[in-house]
């Protein structure tokens, strides 16, 4: 039985507490304080009345912190003394300070009792102390809440009242005391005080539901989805701001419950299930944390499948009454979003081409952005689609095939470019390296992006961002030395196919939303750059083709000097190889299942990878020709400097002896008319341009590039091959004849391998036809100028640069012939301009290129005496065998007759002396010697090769008329002479050479007396 002093004090407790008549605050004692403590622990059955007590003891901490309270409603934060946040307008003009907790000290103890019942007492007591402190939460929150606020707000105000704290604690540590069934019925019984409360006790809910959220958020969803289903028109601001504040902490468990209902509204099973795809649309437009998470559970599940699944849900959600009537405004949630929209609207585009809902989605949303675009505001949409991940996901869809995929990533960058103009150049660049092999229809993209967004006035422009793919693509080019990778190449090579195709749809007017000659205007700006990567591409060109031009020259020499010497040099060579074969170890190599001998390799370079990369750069430097003639670089009109210039000029002739070494004919017809265009046009524009042109092409044609025309190179000492032990020196320094021998006597062994062999006769083949008149084609492209085409100007400067390239002295390089005697003082530079027509029988080609372009041939008048020198010379030294038979093959004779025909092509020597070149292999050498002395050399002695000795016509035509100035007949006594000896031979052509132009002046003669004898007699029978 219970004591009697406990009935007696629960008696006197009972009347205390139903007496205080209306006024709590007599209640507040310490008598009464530990009564109920005691009772408590004594009489456990008598709890409500003392947790009555007990909820009047924290109603009157509630009052006083009410009543005392200065704080800030829009934060819940205390104010400074003195000041009274009466309003919104308060909070303007007082300074929130720091929180301070307003303790009760009557509450605290009971605060103290209550908590230690819970930790230390039977676990019975926490479910009925949570229970009993939600209901006192709720009811306290209802009652003494002034004003609506927001839950962050309600709790930074409630959570400085001791008691309101105190009463959370409790709940907290109760939840950690209760089984997973109490746990849930705590939860109902909390949802149900948020149902009672919903006002005031939102911040509870949100406060507490941190200890189990995914229950929380996930009835919170349910709760409210039921009351949608009831009246869609309801309001859920309570609900929200819960699901806003445990977002922060929980969103994990947020995106889980969203996901499971999600996974409901999809596919339905109860009637409640059809409302949820509405219902989860309304609360994303009222709630920016359930829609961003929305969203990325979305994304997170959306496939093929699920968009099968959604278009065959859609008619049912349109037929509910529900759906038809709320209209959400979708466009409006796109906007709002702060992550992953770009992602979302893509998706809903490759949908677009299929349901037309879609089309007008995506124009409303973009509509709506290009507005605040327009309005220079910003929303979270734009700020998305500037982040890293949203720009590499619209780069790639720009590639789409999906037309209205593409479109959309393209108008979203251009809106996004409005405000971030480094995005617009990164674009450029991006699309111009991979949008052509890789998907051409990411060309129309391109062609959008450069127009521009219309309507905006301080648009970002294309320069910056060509600049910046240029740039890229130099860099890619440079640092990649001998192997080109396969990004790297196809990067460079799509850059410069799309800007040579979309400024060829601009000269042809195919797409009129960009400006006139914008892009060819933008290029020729970014000239500087092109040519840098021109440079770059041309350069490991060439140096591969001089590399393989060596080595085949190299085998050339080997094989012909193996033939000379009637056995193979390199035996040795090959004995030692194998000696060191047979000594070397062997290695296994597992990973590659081959054997290696160290020291030396058996196996060559990777030559096929080598000559992959070698046809991809050829493609890329005639990529880019291609664009520098359709930009029209070099241009009269175009402003460029110097350096440009003339790194343009040397660039070209680089490109044209590129293109002579195309293997397909076709190919190289392509590649040398895209030469002769660049050539001709820059040429013709400015005077420094076509010096640069002419000196690199025949400079080029003469040293660096004579292997394409013929050119003999003479092979190194090295390359003889010549063993140590054979050589004459050690084979002399064996010989010991005492200290008085004479060291400077050879005594044994052959110099080198003996007397050198005619390599230059067997190796000579002459220049490629072909080359040639490549090559002519591209003199007379520069040369030719679109004002004057008979211009000599540019004829008469490669005249002298042959002079300055081939004469090894600066002395006597006039235009006289001096007396015959005087040869010998310029044998020796005679000897070496003949042997440079020897190895380069180019230099003939371009000898008889400037003599059909009258006077040119005349400033090159030193090499024509040279040449006629050393042939005078030679033909004399044939007179000491006198039965030597002339070869109408030989060298001799063949220099000699070219050398007659430019000089009569120049027209330097008149008739009957012209037509020696035709006859003369008819000749003995003692003649020939002498024709060249008497007629020729003699001739040209007395009449000076000089531009003076021709006279412009009518058609600015250079011409020199034989009938105004007849030959003297001391010139052509010899050969007339000579000729009449071989009548039965010659007499046609004697007739031709001598009759016959007699017969046409004794003609000419009778004809004009006649006509001046019926003259007179008219003005006779006149007078």
């Amino acid at each position: 039985m219970l004591k009697q002093h406990v009935l007696v004090e629960l008696k006197h407790f009972v009347q205390a507490v139903t007496s205080h008549r209306g006024n709590p605050k007599k209640l507040k004692n310490n008598t009464l304080l530990r009564s109920s403590l005691h009772l408590l622990e004594d009489l456990p059955s008598a709890r409500e009345i003392i947790f009555e007590y007990f909820s009047i003891v924290a109603e009157v901490a509630v009052q006083n912190y009410v009543a005392n309270a200065n704080v800030d409603f829009s934060t819940g934060l205390p104010l400074r003394p003195g000041k009274k946040g009466n309003g919104p307008s308060s909070a303007n003009n007082n300074v929130p300070t720091q929180p301070s907790v307003m303790e009760d000290s009557s509450w605290s103890a009971v605060q103290e009792a209550l908590e230690n019942l819970v930790v230390k007492g039977p676990s019975a007591w926490g479910p009925v102390i949570a229970a009993w402190s939600l209901d006192l939460v709720g009811k306290l929150s209802d009652k003494y809440t002034k004003r609506k606020m927001s839950i962050v707000a309600a709790c930074n105000y409630w959570l400085n009242c001791g008691a309101m704290r105190g009463l959370l604690t409790l709940i907290s540590l109760s939840f950690r005391k209760l089984t997973n069934a109490e746990k849930e019925a705590c939860v109902e019984t909390l949802l149900a005080a948020f149902q009672r409360y919903s006002l005031s006790f939102d911040w509870v809910v949100a406060r507490l539901g941190g200890c189990f959220p995914l229950s929380i958020i996930t009835q919170i969803l349910l709760c409210s989805l039921k009351r949608f289903a009831e009246d869609y028109r309801c309001r859920f601001d309570s609900e929200i701001s819960i699901l806003d504040y445990l977002s922060f902490a929980h969103e994990q468990e947020l995106k889980q419950a969203l996901n499971d209902l999600l996974k409901d509204g999809f596919n339905p099973k109860k009637t409640l299930d059809a409302c949820i795809i509405p219902f989860l649309l309304v609360m994303a437009t009222i709630a920016d944390a359930l829609l961003q998470n929305l969203v990325v559970v979305f994304l997170k599940m959306y496939n093929d499948d699920l968009r099968q699944t959604i278009i065959q849900k859609a008619p049912l959600w349109m037929s509910n009454k529900i759906f038809a009537e709320m209209q959400p405004s979708l466009n409006s949630l796109a906007l709002r979003l702060k992550s992953n929209g770009a992602k979302l609207l893509i998706a809903v585009s490759q949908m677009a081409d299929q349901y037309t809902w879609c089309q007008d989605f995506l124009e409303y949303t973009l509509q709506d952005l290009e507005q605040v675009v327009l309005n220079a505001t910003v929303c979270p949409l734009m700020n998305d689609l500037a982040t890293e991940d949203s720009k590499y996901l619209l780069w790639k869809t720009c590639l789409s095939a999906n037309i209205f995929e593409q479109q959309t990533a393209v108008r979203l960058l251009l809106i996004v470019s409005t405000q971030h103009s480094h995005i617009y150049y990164q674009t450029i660049s991006e699309l111009l390296r991979k949008c052509y092999l890789a998907n051409s229809n990411g060309l129309g993209a391109v062609i959008r992006i450069i127009a521009g967004q219309s309507g905006v006035v301080e648009f970002p422009g294309i320069k910056p961002g060509l600049q910046m793919v240029l740039e890229d693509v130099l860099l890619q080019e440079q640092f990649k030395h001998t192997r080109l990778g396969m990004d790297a190449q196809s990067g460079a090579l799509n850059t410069f196919k799309n800007l040579n195709m979309l400024t060829k749809m601009q000269n042809k007017h195919s797409f009129q939303c960009m400006k006139q000659s914008l892009l060819p205007n933008i290029l020729n700006d970014c000239l500087p750059k092109i040519l840098q990567i021109l440079e770059v591409t041309v350069t490991k060109v060439v140096l591969r083709m001089k590399k393989k031009a060596t080595e085949t020259s190299t085998e050339k020499f080997k094989e012909s000097s193996n033939n000379s010497n009637g056995g193979d040099i390199n035996a040795e060579k090959k004995k030692l190889k194998a000696d060191a074969r047979a000594e070397a170890m062997d290695v296994d190599n597992s990973d590659e299942d081959t054997k290696i001998i160290i020291g030396i390799p058996l196996t060559d370079p990777d030559e096929k990878e080598e000559e992959e990369n070698d046809a991809k750069r050829r493609i890329l430097a005639h990529t880019i020709i291609d664009l520098l003639n359709t930009i029209e670089a070099g241009l009269k009109g175009t402003v460029i400097r110097t350096t440009e210039v003339l790194k343009l000029a040397i660039l070209s002739v680089k490109y044209f002896f590129l293109a002579l070494t195309e293997k397909s004919s076709i190919s190289r017809s392509s590649a040398v008319n895209r030469a002769y265009s660049l050539l001709a046009r820059q040429c013709s524009a400015r005077k420094a341009a076509r010096t640069a042109c002419i000196r690199e092409l025949v400079e080029g044609a003469l040293f660096y590039y004579g292997y394409l025309f013929g050119q003999y190179e003479e092979p190194d000492v090295d390359q003889l091959e010549i063993p140590e032990h054979e050589m004459v020196l050690q084979q002399n320094q064996r010989h010991s004849l005492g200290q008085s021998a004479n060291r400077t006597i050879l005594h044994a062994g052959v110099i080198g391998r003996g007397l050198r062999p005619d390599f230059i006769a067997k190796a000579q083949k002459g220049c490629p036809a072909v080359t040639q008149t490549l090559l002519l084609k591209a003199l007379d492209a520069c040369c030719t100028s679109a004002d004057n085409r008979n211009s000599v100007e540019g004829y008469s400067m490669i005249s002298l640069l042959l002079v300055e390239m081939v004469s090894t002295d600066v002395m006597y390089n006039g235009l006289p012939f001096p007396d015959e005697e005087f040869t010998k003082v310029t044998m020796e530079r005679d000897l070496m301009i003949r042997r440079a027509f020897t190895t380069s029988p180019v230099l003939w080609a371009l000898l008889g290129f400037i003599a059909a372009h009258r006077p040119a041939l005349c400033f090159s008048s030193v090499l024509l005496r040279a040449m006629c020198a050393t042939c005078l010379h030679q033909w004399r030294a044939k007179n000491v065998n006198k039965y030597q038979s002339v070869d109408p093959s030989d060298e001799l004779m063949l220099c000699t007759k070219k050398l007659l025909q430019l000089l009569a092509m120049g027209q330097l020597l008149p008739p009957p002396l012209s037509n020696l070149h035709v006859i003369i292999q008819h000749f003995e050498p003692p003649e020939i010697a002498l024709l060249l002395k008497e007629c020729i050399w003699n001739y040209l002695k007395d009449h000076v090769p000089s531009p003076a000795l021709f006279h412009v016509d009518n058609n600015d035509l250079h011409w020199r008329n034989p009938h105004m100035s007849k030959i003297p007949p001391q010139y052509v006594d010899t050969l007339r002479n000579i000729m009449q000896k071989k009548l039965t031979k010659l007499g046609q052509h004697y007739y031709q050479m001598f009759i016959m132009p007699e017969l046409n002046d004794t003609n000419a003669a009778t004809l004009e007396e006649t006509t001046i004898s019926k003259g007179v007699e008219e003005n006779t029978i006149k007078a």
